[in-house]
């Protein structure tokens, strides 16, 4: 089953931002939906695991229109740890909260993120 965890965006009077999702989250990202509501066209946002730090989505300049992404990672070769040319990988959380960092958002403006992932918290 999927679920979705949300968070608003509040961003300070320099244009940053950092939200949190979840407390514990854990199992595959599916996908993201970014409704950039009231924040600047140019935001930034990079979106990882808040412990561990695994890469889950960047993106520069990230537009006024609401839209979704899917992210994916890049596949390993198994005899010398190359990347693959193809992200073709799901990406996965464990036992952790999801951090939405935002630079560039514009002054005190407010947004919307939401990660759909396989379970919502661990218990």
């Amino acid at each position: 089953m999927i679920y979705e965890v949300s968070a608003t965006i509040t961003t300070a009077a320099d244009g940053t931002a950092t939200v949190y999702l979840g407390t514990r989250l854990r199992g595959r990202v599916h996908a993201i939906k970014y409704a950039p509501g009231t924040l600047d066209t140019g935001a930034d946002l990079t979106i990882t695991g808040e412990t561990t730090g695994v890469a889950i989505l960047t993106k520069a300049n990230a537009g006024t229109s609401t839209v979704w992404y899917y992210p994916r990672a890049f596949p390993n070769q198994v005899t010398d740890g190359t990347a693959g040319a193809t992200p073709s990988e799901d990406v996965h959380v464990v036992n952790e909260r999801i951090m939405v960092a935002v630079v560039q958002g514009g002054a005190t403006l407010t947004g919307t993120i939401t990660v759909y992932i396989d379970a919502p918290e661990y218990p």
